[in-house]
């Protein structure tokens, strides 16, 4: 692989299936959707869907028991040297620019000049019921998200003056002053009025919520380059059973 201080991280080679197939979609549109940059990739955008296809259909096959594991390592391996072929194509266009890089789909290595970018908006939050008392929550993995948080909030949805700023600070701003507005009145007699959750993991579960109370859930996610906006507000009331 070309030697350049910021390049290619070969960190997909650990990700879990969700999040790598996100990442394949990544890298088959940055490359081959930017032909001016990358003008000359040494694989044929043909043959690496083609890849992403066997692997996809092998994996789909091994998770529903119609297909072995073996034909599913197998095509997951040629599409890793595949991944890493461009990668090393990537390196050599970039030449340590991490924009080129992340262009690409590839997330940069850490360096002086690197800039990976803030994850964006997390995407379809959904909550789920458990045990009485208990909500479950999860939302689509977000790419280069590190980690994620959450929000929850009894009887109301948070008013419009609370923000996440750029510094990843859940500011509340005065409702005096232009801009502000917006009030919540809590619900009586609640005994979890706001969680929020800052444990790293998307899937996120609450208990000992008030039976019979609405909660509304915001999430969030971070990597060394930033914190997202704070997703749209989704809603579960807790129930008995």
């Amino acid at each position: 692989m070309a030697n350049f201080k910021i390049r290619c991280k070969l960190t997909y080679h650990q990700m879990k299936i969700a999040l790598f197939q996100l990442f394949i979609a990544a890298v088959r549109n940055g490359i081959y959707n930017n032909v001016i940059v990358f003008a000359a990739p040494p694989i044929m955008q043909a043959a690496f869907e083609a890849l992403i296809l066997d692997f996809n259909t092998k994996y789909d096959n091994y998770k529903n028991r119609i297909g072995s594991k073996g034909d599913y390592l197998t095509a997951k391996s040629a599409l890793m040297a595949a991944l890493d072929t461009l990668a090393d194509y990537v390196n050599g266009v970039a030449l340590g620019n991490p924009d080129i890089i992340i262009l690409a789909g590839y997330i940069p290595t850490k360096g002086s000049s690197n800039n990976v970018p803030a994850p964006l908006q997390a995407q379809n939050v959904t909550i789920t019921r458990g045990a009485p008392g208990t909500l479950i929550t999860d939302c689509d993995p977000v790419a280069n998200a590190e980690s994620y948080g959450v929000i929850l909030i009894a009887g109301d949805p948070l008013p419009p003056n609370v923000t996440m700023n750029g510094l990843g600070q859940l500011q509340m701003l005065d409702d005096t002053m232009p801009g502000g507005g917006g009030t919540a009145t809590p619900a009586a007699g609640l005994l979890i009025k706001v969680l929020i959750d800052l444990n790293k993991n998307r899937k996120k579960t609450f208990i000992n919520l008030e039976i019979g109370t609405t909660y509304y859930v915001y999430y969030w996610s971070m990597n060394a380059g930033g914190v997202s906006p704070l997703s749209e507000v989704v809603s579960k009331k807790v129930l008995e059973g």
